[in-house]
């Protein structure tokens, strides 16, 4: 029996997995959480075997609970559920120790397979991705872009990487505050320092950046100092890639949410 903590900040999702894990023979649902704050003493009280947790959480990374799981030095894997579906964050995840990295679009079945392979002590990634970076590993020039793009993201701190994800998907830096659990301040201090190890300026050069790399823009639009935001990006014919997947009834689901309206219907195809 594998026992799975199942982590996700938001309800319907939440729930949805719960359930559909409960009904799963060979799985045991040791708990569920909404935040790290949550999620951090359940690791040692319920001793999962396979941690499903969101990516992006309301107070930080769900890469956190692979340090912590590492810090108490217990045996639980963590396999990311998100609706990122870029190499860099995929990348990100795997280098930090995520055992498996998984998309919201993925028809159910999947999960499950992910889940039983990441029990299994083995790696699993997301078909989309596995491809892609097989193929930007076989092409010479891919593999320049890459490593000339990596050359400033892998320069940014836990904490940037989390801030430059919020900013590109579309929050001001008050949300990044409020989802971060950290001051404006504190907020402004890091995109500084983000902006000058990548070399941008502004928030329009930021998300330019992100879109140049593969990283998935949200059209939204982001207060920032300047005025600028991905929305009057998207209307200046640039490179940036827009994820509106829809949910139920036709309602636009915000990109890191992507999926998750699927997963609360049931099984996908």
């Amino acid at each position: 029996m594998t026992r799975v903590l199942v982590v996700d900040d938001h309800e319907i999702v939440r729930d949805a997995l719960a359930g559909l894990f409960k009904e799963t023979p060979g799985l045991e649902v040791v708990g569920v959480a909404s935040s790290l704050r949550d999620a951090t003493p359940l690791l040692e009280r319920t001793l999962p075997d396979v941690v499903v947790a969101d990516l992006s959480l309301v107070d930080g990374s769900a890469l956190e609970l692979i340090r912590a799981l590492r810090r108490a030095r217990l045996k639980g894997r963590v396999l990311i559920i998100t609706g990122f579906s870029d190499e860099f964050a995929a990348s990100e995840a795997l280098n930090a120790g995520a055992a498996g990295y998984v998309l919201k679009t993925q028809a159910t079945a999947e999960l499950l397979e992910a889940i039983n392979t990441v029990a299994a002590g083995r790696q699993y990634v997301a078909p989309e991705i596995a491809s892609r970076l097989a193929a930007r590993g076989r092409t010479d020039e891919d593999r320049g872009s890459q490593r000339e793009g990596s050359q400033g993201l892998e320069r940014l701190s836990p904490r940037e990487v989390e801030i430059f994800r919020l900013i590109v998907a579309g929050c001001s830096s008050k949300e990044v505050a409020r989802r971060l659990c950290i001051s404006v301040k504190t907020v402004e201090t890091h995109r500084t320092n983000m902006n000058r190890k990548l070399s941008v300026r502004t928030t329009a050069d930021l998300v330019r950046f992100a879109a140049a790399h593969g990283i998935t823009v949200a059209p939204r639009v982001m207060a920032d100092p300047n005025g600028e935001g991905a929305a009057a990006l998207a209307g200046e014919g640039s490179a940036a890639r827009v994820a509106t997947p829809q949910g139920p009834s036709g309602v636009v689901v915000p990109v890191e949410y992507a999926g998750e309206a699927s997963l609360a219907g049931g099984p996908r195809t």
